[in-house]
């Protein structure tokens, strides 16, 4: 009988150690491959390949473009009935997700002035659980997971770019909601919503056009971050690291998620739910925290720190997530 239960529980801990390694090279991968690609934006910018007039239209062909085409694929999904009950569960988990990280971001910033408030507040409601959380959920949870990390992304990406492109924009309260729910990237959830409501199926022609214009969005998207690394002032960089960064990479990558997962340990809550939350919650900056500061005059220097330091340290905190889930 013991020898019985001590075999268990080492299958069990071998299960588990499996789990971390492949979670761990989904994650070093998908970080390697972002380096690189950051890499060689830093290099083409450099090397005046590309000049800052041309970078600031990548910009905008990025949040015009490819970021609509990426959100509006993001929301084809396909789902069965006996999913509904799951399918709102993590809605409302993600609704959430969304409001402790809308607090805490509006508490823990209000004596910052300046163009760093911008990014600081955007990069507490948003994480970048779009790009980093899909291979890594897939690999604890596998194909579920990853359906279920989509569904909690739909609420993520409204408040995204409502609630969270707001922090950037200024202007009288009137002229700042036109401007939001005018947003490409805003519209294209629209859109997305209407489809994936109604089951509407594009010609294969189509599908393939917005799978593959989507999918230009994260190279697009890292190569921005590099150019604007090589526009840094290098002697800014100290001034950079300072203690309201160490708070908000507290925050990023440990507070908020460790606050969901005292709420959904409370809670009869599906393990899989549960660990999909926490995971999206602990994830890095996204990458749109750096690109949205650069349209709206936010302190892009400040803003590449937060994905730089967030992105790296993740490598150690996302593992330790898993461990704990």
């Amino acid at each position: 009988m013991y020898a019985y239960v001590a075999e268990n529980r080492r299958n069990t801990w071998c299960i588990g150690v499996r789990h971390i390694n492949m979670v761990l090279e989904n994650m070093i991968n998908m970080q390697l491959m972002m380096f690189l690609l950051v890499a060689l934006g830093f290099w083409v910018r450099k090397r005046k390949i590309i000049g800052g007039t041309a970078r600031k239209q990548f910009v905008d062909f990025c949040l015009y473009i490819t970021l609509p085409f990426n959100i509006f694929h993001s929301f084809q999904l396909k789902w069965e009935q006996s999913m509904l009950l799951s399918f709102l569960e993590i809605l409302l988990m993600s609704v959430g997700y969304n409001l402790i990280s809308i607090g805490v971001s509006y508490a823990s910033y209000r004596k910052i002035h300046g163009s760093r408030k911008s990014p600081l507040r955007y990069g507490t409601i948003v994480s970048n659980g779009g790009f980093l959380g899909n291979p890594v959920i897939e690999g604890i949870y596998g194909s579920q997971g990853v359906f279920y990390a989509s569904v909690f992304m739909l609420p993520v990406r409204i408040v995204m770019w409502t609630i969270g492109s707001s922090c950037y924009m200024n202007g009288k309260e009137k002229h700042l909601f036109k401007k939001v729910m005018t947003h490409p990237c805003i519209v294209s959830i629209y859109l997305g919503m209407l489809v994936m409501i109604a089951g509407i199926e594009f010609p294969t022609c189509i599908a393939n056009t917005i799978e593959k214009v989507s999918n230009c969005n994260t190279p697009i998207s890292m190569m921005l971050v590099g150019m604007m690394l090589a526009e840094m002032d290098m002697k800014r960089v100290k001034t950079l690291l300072d203690k309201t960064l160490v708070y908000y990479v507290f925050m990023r990558l440990i507070g908020i998620g460790a606050i969901l997962y005292g709420v959904t340990f409370l809670l009869p809550v599906d393990p899989l739910l549960k660990g999909v939350t926490v995971i999206i919650a602990g994830m890095p900056t996204p990458i749109t925290t750096a690109l949205l500061a650069s349209k709206y005059d936010g302190d892009e220097d400040y803003a590449t720190a937060m994905i730089f330091v967030t992105t790296i340290l993740s490598l150690v905190t996302l593992p330790l997530w898993c461990l704990i889930l």
